[in-house]
């Protein structure tokens, strides 16, 4: 079977290129192919808004059945490309059926990292990354009590949020000081670990699992010695860039699959997009490899025109959100925990801005619990200019102005 264009990987990104395609080719055969039971859907409600009632199941999918019926795309559901051919540009499935293309999109995202420990093969022992994950864990609430989760990254801190909202106990077990180290300064992360208290969350720094015993129960013992029992472990340690496909049929991989301004790959018919993608982040003059919802949406949607032919590069400065019990935060830019910061509070550790450093010019910024102003921190990166202290502090009281006097 041959297609004008293939698309692997049934996520956002894969979702997206095709109305990138079909916005510059509106006939051209498209395959989406995806190893998941599902059309693509919305990943970020699994951990957030499905916990706490703010979305259903029935929002889930990216579009409905008419979308990909009236644009004439093929879905290819429970489908697993397992290798490519790029000298005759086709591409197998586990079935063993091959497909022709005349493009090619690598959308294969990322797959949780896994537990290297003694006992990590426990049926207790989980990861959360798809809607499958999700069901799991809804259905069998009724059956635990106390939940530990590894890790205080995104996944990590959303899903200690949502199951301890769920009723359970939670442990949150991190290796580092406070949560969400390589992006909130100190201080304000510090905060955050007090306030998962606060919320009913037992927080556990320092500390790693070396391995799981069975005994009823499930046992963790941690680096410093300690025991934590459990019914249920959730590792949220991470995500690797499913790259397989990629090495094996020949194309430069670093960080994720390397692509250029057009999403194209090493090789011209080939393009790569979202999570998997190592690209040139044009507005911070810097390669990087992005996990997160908003950058999946629009590299999708641009390697999907580029394939059609648009030829324009991206430019977009990807926004990423996470929600932990009543905390909000939106940040855009190179939001690094290891570059100067600069906080303007209206609210200490409750609302503000945060400003992330690099020789006094802004890379980042990160909007605690203030919204709708991720296009002006767009423009404030953009702008790229050296600012003074008090130079900061105004153009952030312009722009997030303090509330009224009741």
């Amino acid at each position: 079977m041959k297609y004008e264009y293939v698309i692997v990987g049934g996520g956002h990104a894969g979702a997206a290129a095709i109305e990138g395609i079909r916005a510059h080719d509106p006939s051209g055969s498209i395959l989406l192919l995806a190893r998941e039971n599902h059309p693509p859907y919305q990943r970020p409600p699994l951990s957030r808004g499905l916990w706490f009632g703010k979305s259903t199941r029935d929002q889930l999918p990216i579009h409905d059945e008419a979308f990909y019926r009236e644009r004439k795309v093929e879905l290819g559901l429970r489908r697993e490309a397992v290798e490519i051919d790029p000298e005759h540009r086709c591409v197998w499935d586990d079935r063993g059926v091959t497909y022709d293309y005349g493009k090619l999109l690598l959308a294969t995202g990322a797959r949780p990292r896994r537990l290297a420990v003694e006992g990590a093969e426990s049926e207790s022992v989980h990861y959360y990354r798809s809607l499958e994950d999700y069901l799991f864990f809804e259905s069998y609430l009724p059956r635990f009590q106390h939940a530990l989760v590894l890790g205080a990254g995104f996944i990590g801190m959303e899903m200690a949020a949502a199951l301890r909202h769920a009723g359970k106990e939670v442990t949150l077990l991190y290796p580092d000081e406070y949560p969400l180290r390589r992006i909130l300064p100190r201080e304000l992360g510090l905060f955050v670990a007090d306030y998962y208290r606060e919320r009913g969350v037992e927080t556990v720094s320092g500390e790693g699992v070396v391995r799981f015993e069975e005994r009823g129960e499930l046992i963790a013992h941690t680096t410093g010695g300690n025991e934590v029992t459990t019914q249920i472990v959730l590792a949220g340690i991470g995500v690797e860039p499913s790259t397989e496909l990629a090495e094996a049929a020949g194309l430069e991989v670093g960080n994720g699959i390397e692509v250029d301004e057009y999403a194209r790959t090493s090789d011209p018919y080939i393009y790569a997009a979202g999570d998997v993608a190592e690209f040139p982040y044009l507005a911070l003059d810097r390669r990087m490899r992005i996990e997160h919802w908003d950058h999946a949406i629009q590299h999708g949607k641009a390697a999907g025109a580029n394939m059609a032919g648009a030829n324009q590069p991206y430019t977009t400065m990807p926004f990423f959100y996470s929600d932990l019990f009543d905390l909000g935060w939106e940040a855009v830019g190179d939001v690094d925990a290891s570059f100067d910061t600069h906080a303007v509070w209206k609210e200490e550790h409750r609302e503000g801005v945060i400003l992330y450093l690099s020789e006094d010019v802004v890379r980042g910024a990160l909007l605690w619990n203030v919204w709708d102003r991720v296009d002006w921190a767009r423009q404030l990166i953009r702008e790229g200019k050296p600012m003074t202290t008090a130079e900061r502090e105004k153009v952030v009281a312009e722009a997030v102005p303090a509330s009224p006097e009741p």
